[in-house]
């Protein structure tokens, strides 16, 4: 069956008749189909009012809402909670004492300041005893350092996701004088 070479087009809907249908503008979609544009501009909508709908907060009362600003409110140190907390860690007992001292409200922070100043000095104590033994002692001490940083890194990752994680004679202290 051979075609004409000036109707190819034949049996093609023909791009000029396609301007409307029903009277709403039609728009080509990179899938080839057709579609009202007034379909496009009702999806739109729906698509902004679903989005008002599901953003965080949108449903929230008053309580709720200011629990959840609490939450991530800053502390008299003027850090969030969580950096104050992982912060108290990273110079062992000198920032854990720091920020034991400069956090007044915060019983977060305070307990991660002290458990970090008992837990380094717990270390430094240990460390320092084993130090004086030779030889297994020496060995010793390279198998507490392990644990201790093991254990420190651990209390660190903690603080940032706000959890209050208790060593066992360290946390039970920390948490009686925060």
């Amino acid at each position: 069956m051979s075609q004409d070479p000036e109707n190819l087009n034949e049996g093609d809907e023909n791009p000029e008749n396609q301007g409307s249908i029903d009277g709403n503008e039609v728009n080509q979609n990179e899938d080839g189909s057709n579609e009202p544009q007034e379909n496009i501009e009702n999806a739109e909508e729906t698509n902004k009012a679903e989005d008002s709908q599901n953003s965080p907060g949108a449903n929230l009362s008053a309580k709720e809402s200011s629990q959840q600003s609490e939450s991530n409110a800053k502390t008299s140190t003027g850090l969030d909670e969580n950096i104050a907390a992982l912060i108290s860690y990273s110079g062992g007992f000198v920032t854990g004492i720091i920020f034991f001292f400069l956090e007044k409200d915060n019983k977060f922070i305070r307990f991660h300041a002290l458990q970090s100043t008992i837990l380094t000095v717990a270390w430094l104590i240990i460390k320092n005893v084993l130090d004086i033994i030779p030889f297994i002692g020496w060995l010793l001490v390279l198998l507490v350092n392990g644990i201790a940083l093991a254990i420190w890194i651990v209390c660190m990752v903690k603080a940032y996701q706000k959890q209050t994680f208790k060593l066992p004679v360290i946390g039970d202290l920390a948490d009686q004088y925060k």
